[in-house]
């Protein structure tokens, strides 16, 4: 689905006084009750004239005088009736036709899944708010729509850096599959170029470490699919006992490193929120940052407009240009050696994984992860949403 929403077509509810239809109806009625009443009127007085007038040259007890006689009966009820469809055709045409038409066609279109349009109606009766009520479920639908597309987007694009990802080892374990078939078991292995013993282990060892490659690919493939899952479980921490964790948690993940702490430690306000989601982004971050870090990480949290934001430094290089634009896509990584011997057990981030996993669940709890340089070095910011409780 593409989005074609534009801003200046959003649904805006403009404040208008109105009645309410059967309110609206009843003022159509007298528009019409004088007209009425002046017919039956000039039907009676018309009908009696000519009744007199037919008397004088003609005898009563005469067909066409009964027919006289008896006409206003018949030409009364139906002038009443003329008056009475007039009004209600009036009165369809001018606050019914419309609505009902913008419903059909609305009606349609959703049919069709074509939610690119905006439902405006401006008065303020039943078929007004019928009006906003299909609005409201025609956003619902296209944000819901519009989630589904970006999954399914995300879906495709991680396909594809895994596929990226598994070609070079799979290329790698290929050639030496390939080599040990020409020189341990072929013509080759019984000349003088036969691969020694030692080679032939290094061999055996490179193909190793090429599939536990493959295999943390596969676990953080399946760690993924689970994370699309995950839903927020919010509880109330106090802002003080979970400064406290996230020092610790810090210290020990920054071993060999000096490990600075800025945050609330003496606030007792109560946060709702997520504490395995927070915890799992801020040891990604941290563990990355004292990877990159020349000798030291430093860790900044703070609660602001709603929103827990927890910003980890480094002093290192900061990040590169290619990392600020997509570092928070799957399997982007900076190291640049693909012959590196992660194992299967090895953190997300020697797969390139740990900056997407953070975004992917600071998203799940309304916040973001923001990646930029400072003065010394690089600094990820992940902010998560706590005042959700309903």
């Amino acid at each position: 689905m593409r989005e074609k929403n534009k801003e200046g077509k959003k649904f805006q509810e403009k404040k208008r006084g109105g009645l309410s239809l059967k309110w609206c109806f009843a003022v159509y009625l007298p528009v019409f009750a004088l007209p009425a009443v002046l017919g039956t009127a000039a039907i009676g007085f018309g009908t009696n004239d000519l009744q007199d007038w037919y008397r004088r040259i003609c005898r009563e007890d005469d067909v066409v005088y009964l027919l006289i006689s008896y006409g206003q009966m018949v030409l009364i009820p139906v002038w009443i009736a003329l008056c009475l469809f007039a009004a209600g055709a009036l009165f369809y045409y001018r606050e019914l036709r419309v609505p009902f038409r913008m419903l059909t066609e609305a009606a349609r279109k959703i049919s069709e899944e074509q939610l690119d349009f905006s439902l405006e109606y401006e008065k303020q009766n039943e078929l007004g708010e019928l009006c906003r009520a299909f609005e409201k479920m025609r956003l619902a639908l296209y944000e819901n729509n519009r989630r589904i597309w970006a999954l399914l987007e995300e879906r495709k694009r991680l396909n594809a850096a895994f596929s990226h990802e598994i070609r070079t080892p799979l290329t790698v374990l290929g050639g030496y599959v390939d080599l040990l078939e020409k020189y341990v078991t072929g013509e080759n292995a019984l000349q003088e170029a036969a691969l020694p013993p030692e080679k032939q282990m290094q061999i055996f060892h490179r193909m190793k470490r090429n599939i536990l490659r493959l295999e943390g690919y596969a676990s953080q493939m399946s760690r993924i699919q689970k994370l699309e899952d995950v839903e927020p479980q919010r509880r109330n921490i106090s802002c003080k006992d979970l400064a406290l964790v996230l020092r610790e948690t810090g210290e020990l993940l920054c071993r060999g490193k000096r490990f600075e702490f800025h945050g609330e430690t003496d606030d007792e306000r109560r946060l709702f929120l997520d504490a395995q989601c927070v915890m799992q982004v801020y040891e990604n971050l941290v563990s990355n940052g004292a990877r990159y870090a020349s000798g030291s990480v430093r860790v900044f949290c703070q609660v602001k407009d709603g929103k827990l934001a927890i910003c980890v430094e480094d002093d290192g290089n900061g990040f590169t240009g290619k990392m600020l634009e997509r570092g928070m896509e799957p399997f982007l990584r900076e190291e640049t050696d693909d012959s590196a011997s992660p194992d299967a057990t090895d953190p997300a981030g020697h797969f390139g994984m740990g900056l997407y996993i953070c975004r992917v669940l600071c998203e799940k709890c309304g916040g973001s992860l923001v990646l930029e340089n400072r003065e010394r070095g690089g600094a990820a910011t992940a902010y998560f949403e706590i005042n959700s409780q309903k």
